[in-house]
């Protein structure tokens, strides 16, 4: 095999490495903070009013908008009088995500968890605060929540972190809060095209079948010079 094919092949596992590197998401540089002010954050997130599958809204009074949904309560409710929220139609929200308009990311976000009224059996005091960062790349954080007053949770990142999606999820599933509000972001602003994961999956089996095939014409190339 030459010195440059030899190069080659391994300047190619050094780019699968790197690529590989980065579809690892940075977990322990997400973190949560708890309390109304305990991430900056520019404007809040305002909602429309209405009670459909899915709810609407938008950042500040801009083109930009937000959107809510839930993968186990099928109606959402949405309130924009006072303080804006977002909760389900049987008043037991379980669970909930907002994403961010598309090609567009955030690096912070706070928001409100008002629990059950009425001390309810299945009031949640446990969840996950999921998130989805600009990579595509997802993550989890579990977080306890008191079942009086308010819960202010805060998400943001120690290492440039960009978010496009959050929310949160019950645990167990079965519990659930009594809305979502008070939603407020940082850091918006338009984001670059991010490879997807499965884009760098695919490039980096590419990378593997280039290299495969190099090696196989090698060996043909040394089975022909000596027969």
């Amino acid at each position: 095999m030459s010195i440059y094919k030899k190069t080659t092949i391994a300047a190619a596992v050094a780019s699968a490495v790197i690529g590989a590197a980065a579809l690892t998401p940075a977990n322990a540089a997400v973190v949560l903070c708890t309390g109304a002010n305990c991430v900056d954050t520019d404007a809040n997130v305002l909602v429309n009013a209405g009670t459909a599958p899915v709810i609407t809204g938008n950042y500040n009074n801009s083109d930009i908008d937000v959107t809510f949904t839930s993968t186990t309560d099928a109606t959402l409710v949405g309130g924009a009088n006072g303080q804006a929220s977002v909760g389900s139609l049987d008043n037991l929200l379980n669970q909930l995500t907002f994403t961010i308009e598309n090609g567009f990311g955030f690096t912070a976000a706070l928001f409100n968890l008002a629990p059950v009224p009425g001390n309810a059996a299945n009031e949640a005091i446990s969840i996950f605060v999921n998130y989805m960062n600009a990579d595509g790349s997802i993550g989890q954080i579990q977080q306890s929540i008191g079942t009086n007053g308010q819960n202010f949770i805060g998400l943001s990142g120690t290492n440039g972190e960009i978010f496009t999606s959050a929310g949160f999820t019950a645990d167990p599933s079965t519990n659930g809060i009594g809305e979502f509000r008070q939603l407020r972001l940082g850091g918006v602003a338009a984001i670059g095209a991010v490879p997807e994961p499965a884009a760098w999956v695919m490039m980096l089996l590419g990378m593997a079948a280039v290299g495969y095939t190099m090696r196989r014409k090698d060996k043909a190339g040394l089975r022909v010079r000596f027969a």
